[in-house]
């Protein structure tokens, strides 16, 4: 058996026992469940093509692409960030209008099936650049799930639930893991096999969610006096600021950005580190996003969870710019997923806990539209940042310029959130009601 399928099979089925351990220690409902089996087969639907939408749509016809060149698949690529960024509020909005959620979820799966369908029978700039916008829809939907879950427990407990619920998207990328290894290990990429699978899915999402109530209260919550309230809160308006610093942080020192680094010769990271740098990072990230609301805040409360998860994150973009070992490097980058897994489920649980039920799509609605655009701009402030440097210097240097500064922002986002959390604000985010 192929070592790669190995190790993602013992990561599913670590998940899996997981999510059984915390359906029994903190006995879920059978509600709940659904919930939580539904956003896997949702996010499946979804993952399994996200991230290879601009790799099909540029590779040459003979290994299995479609060779639409490089400017059609950035368009592809960018429709995705820009309505998913975009349409996070008005999802909420949409919901309460129309008093479901379950309805807004039913379009996102109805879009990627159809989009997916075209994709497969018509493969083509126009059939990608849909699905690219059904995927970004579908990706705003995540935290309509975090609120539709949060409404099955206390109002209290708000954080308990994103723990809990920040494994589903998690189980549903490692599963999808082995499918899209097999269809894009040989010299012929099997792109098409991954859309079929994405329809597949998005199929049986839409009969399983026959299963699942709603549980959306038939009243109207949003009202132009309730969102004046919220947009007008500061300390709402300070965590989205820290949201979308921490969107920025992660984007930019991830993914393709941190690859091209890890690929130059001055680290020069083997193929093996490099194949399962992200995997680590997932890993790592999905135990410190249970611990967050079930451990850490507990122990140490809410501000010094998200202190603790910008440090490690600050210290691994440190490391980046002092070391060229690529095992330190590789070990650092599992502690920055831990950081981030902490970092991000505390931003989504505080932006839901302590407000009362009834503005909680708003504030959530308007931390993601904030969190949205440090995804969005993450890549293109790197980017930027990269151009702005006097030119002579090489391409190492480059990075370690932009790392360090990186870092800086890391730290002075710990400052944000200390100003955040002084002593008159940080009664109302540890245990008081809105």
């Amino acid at each position: 058996m192929d070592n790669q399928i190995l190790i993602y099979g013992i990561t599913i089925i670590a998940t899996i026992i997981l999510s059984i351990f915390l359906y029994k220690k903190y006995h879920l409902t059978r509600y709940q469940c659904l919930i939580f089996i539904l956003l896997v087969l949702f996010w499946s639907a979804v993952n399994i093509v996200r991230s290879y939408r601009k790799a099909y749509a540029m590779a040459p016809v003979d290994i299995g692409g479609l060779a639409l060149g490089g400017t059609l698949a950035a368009n592809i690529a960018a429709a995705y960030g820009l309505i998913s960024t975009f349409i996070r509020l008005p999802v909420f909005a949409l919901s309460d209008y129309f008093k479901s959620r379950k309805a807004l979820i039913l379009f996102a799966v109805s879009a990627v099936l159809v989009t997916s369908v075209y994709v497969v029978f018509k493969p083509g700039y126009y059939s990608l650049l849909l699905s690219s916008l059904a995927l970004g829809i579908s990706a705003s939907m995540l935290s309509l799930f975090n609120v539709l879950f949060a409404e099955t427990f206390d109002s209290n407990q708000a954080m308990m639930s994103v723990s809990i619920l920040s494994v589903a998207p998690l189980l549903a990328e490692f599963i999808m893991s082995p499918i899209q290894y097999t269809a894009t290990k040989g010299n012929i990429k099997h792109y098409g096999e991954m859309w079929i699978v994405s329809a597949v899915l998005s199929l049986i999402t839409l009969i399983f969610l026959l299963f699942v109530k709603d549980n959306k209260e038939p009243t109207r919550n949003f009202s132009l006096k309730r969102f004046k309230k919220v947009v007008s809160d500061q300390r709402l308006l300070i965590l989205s600021a820290v949201g979308i610093l921490v969107s920025f942080i992660k984007f930019s020192s991830s993914g393709s950005n941190l690859v091209a680094f890890v690929r130059l010769k001055e680290i020069g990271m083997s193929d093996f580190l490099i194949a399962y740098i992200d995997f680590i990072y997932s890993s790592f990230q999905l135990v410190a996003g249970v611990l967050a609301g079930l451990y850490f805040k507990k122990k140490i409360g809410i501000r010094n969870t998200l202190i603790l998860g910008l440090a490690l994150c600050g210290i691994f973009s440190l490391t980046l710019t002092i070391t060229t070992n690529q095992w330190v490097i590789f070990f650092t980058h599992a502690l920055s997923g831990f950081g981030y897994g902490l970092t991000y489920n505390i931003l989504i649980g505080v932006v839901m806990e302590p407000y009362a039920k009834n503005v909680r799509e708003m504030t959530m609605g308007v931390y993601q539209t904030f969190f949205g655009l440090g995804i969005f701009f993450g890549d293109k402030i790197y980017a930027w940042m990269i151009d702005l440097l006097p030119d002579g210097i090489s391409d190492y240097m480059m990075h370690i310029d932009v790392f360090t500064i990186i870092t800086v922002i890391t730290f002075a986002t710990i400052l944000l959130v200390l100003y955040l959390f002084r002593q008159s604000n940080r009664k109302f985010f540890e245990n008081k009601s809105y």
